[in-house]
């Protein structure tokens, strides 16, 4: 029996289309193929006849009655089928790939907001795992609308995300909170590199703190968005860049999310 709550199934369901009896736009054939791909089973057999007997009641029937590593495995090839549909929300697929990184057993995404809260400032990179921010956002003033809409996509599909304007720093030394933030608290840091970025002093700290901490951990935390063609002191020429040209907001928020499944 899988863990999904009722908030979660309500999520799910709204994403596939399955008020009306469908799952996004499978006949019964293709529907059965793909459950037979994706999870091994037979979704036609008798176990899972629910209701009405439907493709949407089938499928609801298996998410109650299968346990979560099958179920996120299925989750994940219908979201990545949603995802392809243009007319899709976002906010609902990246809402989705939450829960289903969830029943995978990501413990890191599993942490709520107000553990995080009571715990603020004890994450450690030590355990590899154990981090107060999924992921943390660094950029200029100047970029601000663009990135403010890339934090709140992410905020709603409930990924724990570092962003000043969700937090309050009122009172803190912000040196020290943002060396910890960028350094040792955040699983990700996205750096939005830009001309303003590189002539900030406070957004040069940021960098510093980041890439110290990458270098401490040895892995590939530092993920640099361009705005322009200025390249990010510190970092090795040999790592990739992503051009927010072609990307909107929500498509970076979607790639920030198909990072943390990995």
């Amino acid at each position: 029996m899988s863990s999904l709550s009722h908030s979660d199934k309500r999520k799910l369901e709204k994403l596939f289309g399955m008020a009306s009896g469908y799952v996004l736009d499978f006949s019964n054939r293709t529907f059965s193929d793909f459950m037979q791909d994706a999870a091994g089973v037979d979704i036609y057999d008798s176990k899972y006849e629910y209701a009405s007997g439907s493709k949407a009641n089938r499928l609801r029937a298996f998410w109650t009655q299968e346990p979560d590593d099958l179920v996120s495995k299925v989750l994940e090839d219908l979201i990545e089928l949603a995802e392809d549909n243009s007319s899709s929300d976002m906010k609902e697929v990246l809402a989705a790939r939450k829960i289903a990184l969830r029943l995978k057993g990501d413990k890191t995404l599993e942490v709520s907001t107000e553990d995080r809260q009571s715990t603020a400032g004890s994450a450690s990179s030590d355990t590899g795992t154990s981090f107060l921010y999924d992921v943390s956002l660094s950029f200029a003033g100047e970029q601000r609308d663009y990135v403010s809409r890339v934090a709140n996509y992410l905020k709603e599909a409930e990924i724990s995300v570092f962003y000043d304007e969700f937090e309050d720093l009122w009172g803190k030394d912000l040196a020290i909170e943002l060396e910890k933030v960028y350094s040792s608290d955040s699983q990700y840091i996205v750096i939005f590199v830009s001309q303003d970025y590189i002539n900030k002093s406070w957004t040069n700290h940021e960098r510093q703190s980041a890439l110290a901490g990458r270098i401490s951990r040895r892995d590939d935390s530092v993920l640099p968005v361009h705005f322009d063609s200025t390249k990010l002191p510190g970092l090795p020429s040999t790592v990739a860049y992503l051009s927010i040209s072609n990307v909107t907001p929500e498509d970076l928020a979607l790639r920030i999310v198909k990072k943390l499944r990995k």
